[in-house]
């Protein structure tokens, strides 16, 4: 395990406009991830991380509500392929997540969502998606040269053989 949650290249981004964007976002995401990759999702309050997470699972069926576990830690969303979406921003220790079964998430079954992954501190997983979602300044224009409003920009990293191969594909035929 790796405590540094630096980015290294190869990096990905684009703008999402809109909720709508976010949740379709996720969704495209679910066309390319799969059984054991781990997302970990670094963003404000309000970034977009749960929705993301929502088009993400409903992508593999879910059809109950997804909400954002900051209680509870993690919300299990089983469909075709699970969906572990862990919240950590309450976390006091990085050595708490051993309660709810950590090893258990890490065995590669499903998928995990982790908002709030830098309370993991030297327990950060080595291989990993990096998706990093933040409020844009300026609202820029759309190809249409309309404004974008309430838009996120969403950067991703990957780190490790898998998750870096995925970023390089990416860049090269862009989001669909």
């Amino acid at each position: 395990m790796r405590g540094n949650p630096a980015l290294t290249e190869p990096r990905w981004q684009t703008i999402l406009p809109d909720e709508a964007a976010t949740e379709a976002f996720g969704k495209w995401l679910a066309e390319r991830v799969q059984r054991g990759d781990i997302l970990l999702l670094y963003g404000d309050l309000g970034a977009g991380k749960t929705t993301l997470v929502r088009g993400l699972a409903r992508s593999f069926g879910y059809t109950g509500r997804v909400t954002s576990p900051t209680f509870t830690l993690v919300h299990e969303y089983e469909g075709q392929v699970p969906i572990y979406h862990f919240d950590l921003y309450r976390l006091d220790e990085p050595d708490h997540v051993w309660e709810i079964g950590w090893a258990d998430y890490l065995r590669g079954e499903g998928i995990l969502c982790i908002e709030w992954p830098e309370r993991l501190g030297s327990l950060l997983p080595e291989e990993a998606l990096t998706i990093r979602l933040s409020h844009l300044e300026e609202s820029p224009c759309s190809e249409a040269g309309d404004p974008v409003i309430d838009g996120r920009l969403v950067e991703v990293t990957g780190r490790g053989e898998h998750s870096e191969a995925l970023v390089k594909e990416w860049k090269a035929t862009c989001m669909s």
